[in-house]
Parts: structure tokens; sequence; C-alpha cells
């Protein structure tokens, strides 16, 4: 995950890391359920579940994540025993304990004997100004759901037929969509913990766009620097977004040969937005 500089906006990527074993998360049998969040930052999901026997505990869901990261205070309340692990970021990796969190829940997504990597949120809490005590990924989330922000409510179940629609590049545990920038393809990560398009740097890609401002931001794997881009043609599917400003970034070779960089939502001006696993597609309003 990507903390930006404190001038800048919150951004979050992906974590490679060892593939989850265990259970998969279950789901309750209800037609349809909708449970309230937080938003901050303008795209920032926060939401209320229970880690263990721990209830009332802020959960960001992150869609570009996987596997969950669990704040090392809950690990350290909760006796998890771990082994060390390296958390895998786009830029570096650092070092964390992978460990088992006995049960999760999330409205009506239950997981036991989760396996879970272990680090410190705490920097998150300080850019946040709440406190977080997980992060939610994909290997959790594995039904369809909508994240309304207008509403800010996150309803699982069926998912309504919005206009827009995408397939599916790449399934969970992370979930890749095609879209179109400077009318060149670009595979990016459907990312609901970005605060918006941030491109990875790639040799004759994007070099002609001008750099605006450049940032120096810092995740789990230390500092790095990003550019403010503004991109003068930007489509998803049938939606033509025009100009928008982005972000370009160095990437690890093994990151930036699967995907091109990271897709935020609000930002593009997405309200709605479903992610339909039944039909292997992402959708918006």
């Amino acid at each position: 995950m990507i903390r930006a500089s404190r001038a800048g906006l919150l951004l979050w990527a992906f974590a490679l890391a060892a593939s989850n074993a265990g259970a998969g998360p279950r789901v309750a049998e209800q037609a349809s359920v909708a449970i309230p969040f937080q938003l901050e930052r303008g795209h920032l999901v926060i939401v209320e579940g229970t880690l263990g026997p721990f209830a009332g505990r802020r959960l960001i869901v992150d869609t570009g994540s996987s596997p969950t990261i669990l704040d090392a205070r809950i690990a350290r309340e909760l006796s998890l025993e771990g082994s060390n692990s390296r958390l895998e970021l786009f830029n570096g990796s650092s070092l964390v304990r992978a460990s088992i969190l006995p049960s999760l829940t999330l409205g009506p997504v239950t997981a036991k004997s989760l396996p879970v990597l272990v680090s410190d949120l705490s920097f998150v809490q300080r850019d946040v100004g709440v406190r977080i005590d997980a992060v939610i990924g994909l290997d959790v989330l594995r039904t369809s759901f909508v994240i309304d922000y207008e509403s800010r409510l996150i309803r699982f179940g069926a998912v309504p037929a919005f206009p827009g629609s995408v397939p599916f590049d790449s399934a969970p545990p992370l979930v890749t969509v095609t879209m179109e920038v400077e009318g060149q393809p670009a595979r990016v990560l459907v990312d609901t913990g970005a605060s918006g398009l941030l491109l990875f740097r790639k040799a004759h890609r994007f070099d002609l766009l001008s750099v605006l401002r450049t940032q120096t931001a810092n995740n789990l794997s230390g500092a790095f620097q990003r550019e403010q881009v503004e991109v003068s043609d930007v489509r998803l599917g049938s939606l033509h977004l025009g100009r928008r400003i982005a972000y370009l970034a160095n990437a690890r070779e093994s990151v930036s040969r699967d995907y091109d960089g990271l897709m935020g939502i609000p930002a593009l001006g997405i309200k709605q937005i479903a992610f339909d696993f039944e039909r292997g597609v992402i959708s918006w309003k």
C-alpha cells in the first residue's frame, strides 16, 4: 500500500504476498445486505467489523490489497503467533509477519482461520485521523458487492444493471481491467484505496506527458517519487472521462510486467461501482 506525502492525497497500492490458504470467506444467505461506511479523503472506505472477539473495529476496504493486513496492535491483543514474511509493494518490499486471524466478520461476510499479514498501520491513523485496525482485501471480499459513494453504503448480493461495464482481465485476489490512456491500452488494478489514477512509468510510454510537479511519497517500503501529470484523454469502456490529473511512478519489473498502474474510483467521477464476481465484470454509475 502507498501513503502519499502529507501535502498530497492518500494513495493505496496492492500487496503481492504469499497466496492465501485455509477456508475461504462465507457469505450469509440473504438476498441483499447493506452496511454503512465512513468516507475519508474523498475515497477511503472505512467500515466497522469484528476481528476475533473484538467488535467495532475500523477496517479499510481496499480492493487493491491481498491478503488482508492486520495492525500489529490487534495482533498483540489477540496474542497471535506468526513467522517472518515480506510485503511486496510496487516500489520495494518490507519485512512483516504472517499469521492466522481466528475470525473476521464484515456485514454478511465471515472468514475463519484467515491468513493475514501483520504490520504497523499507525502511519495510516496519523494521515487519516482515525484508528485503523485492518486493511481488508479481495481475499475476504469475494462475493459481489456495490460501493455507493453517494449514500455511503456497501451493498452485498446481486448487483444492479449499471450502464457502464468492462470485463475483468484478471480475477481475485486482484482484479484488473483495461482502460485507454492517451489512446493507449493500459491494464490497471481496480483499487478502491487509490485516490486517483497512478500509472507506472515504462519505456516509451507516456513520455510526452508534461509534469506539473514532483512529490515525495512514502509507504512501508520507504520513500519514492511520483510525478503529477495531466492526461488529455482517458476512457473506460464506453465512459469517456476526458482530461484528468494522473500520477507517474517507477515500479518494480515484477509488478509492471503484469499491469500498468492503479485506478482509483471517485476521482474518475464514478458514484457507484459494482464488483460482479458471477459475471466477471465491474460496472458503474
